[in-house]
């Protein structure tokens, strides 16, 4: 239906965006243990940590079309 196994979108997952995600993973905090706590990268010099934000589009579209207010 989105397209997400379409075989461009599949390769282009595996071959880009996974690879780079990788990479860039040195770059963030992780987050261990049963309270998840916060553990910071080491960075080298010249870098800076990266906060990776995900949205998920379906959320922005749950009240359109709305036929009656509250």
């Amino acid at each position: 239906m989105d397209g997400h196994e379409r075989e461009d979108v599949v390769k282009y997952r595996q071959e880009v965006f996974l690879p780079a995600m990788a990479k860039f993973k040195a770059r963030m905090a992780t987050f261990e243990g049963t309270d998840l706590k916060q553990v910071d990268p080491i960075l080298e010099v010249g870098w800076k940590r990266m906060i990776v934000l995900f949205h998920d589009g379906c959320c922005f579209h749950a009240n359109n079309e709305a036929q009656s207010l509250w």
